[in-house]
């Protein structure tokens, strides 16, 4: 059942954030070979957010360059503000007493829906002002 839930969790983000849909059937088949097993749908998870935080890093150092001066501190106070809400959430859900293993796939869960939406949004950026 909870396998279930994940792949409709991950099925939602993607229709949500095309950035997701690029990687929705590899992120799939992962969930699917891991028949279940918690640890093996969090080694999925963990692909994914590699790559969203990769392709994070490079669209952000991108804008880095682009901007200057108070432009550029506005982009630095803003990334550091997401990614403050975004490590805590995270934390926060993962310690949830009351979710047993099931707290660290809603953790996961939340962390790739909001990397892949901060992702997206860097990524319009760059492409709006090349």
């Amino acid at each position: 059942m909870l396998r279930y839930a994940c792949i409709l969790g991950i099925a939602a983000m993607a229709t949500t954030h095309p950035a997701i849909a690029q990687s929705d059937a590899e992120m799939k088949a992962c969930i699917d070979r891991s028949a279940g097993v918690t640890e093996a749908m969090l080694d999925c998870g963990k692909a994914e957010i590699d790559k969203f935080d990769a392709r994070l890093n490079a669209a952000y150092n991108t804008l880095m360059q682009r901007e200057h001066g108070s432009e550029r501190a506005r982009l630095q106070r803003e990334q550091r503000a997401w990614l403050k809400h975004h490590l805590q959430e995270t934390k926060r859900l993962a310690a949830d007493p009351n979710n047993g293993s099931a707290a660290f796939l809603d953790s996961q869960g939340f962390e790739l829906d909001d990397l892949s939406a901060r992702t997206a949004e860097l990524e319009k950026r760059v492409q709006q002002n090349p």
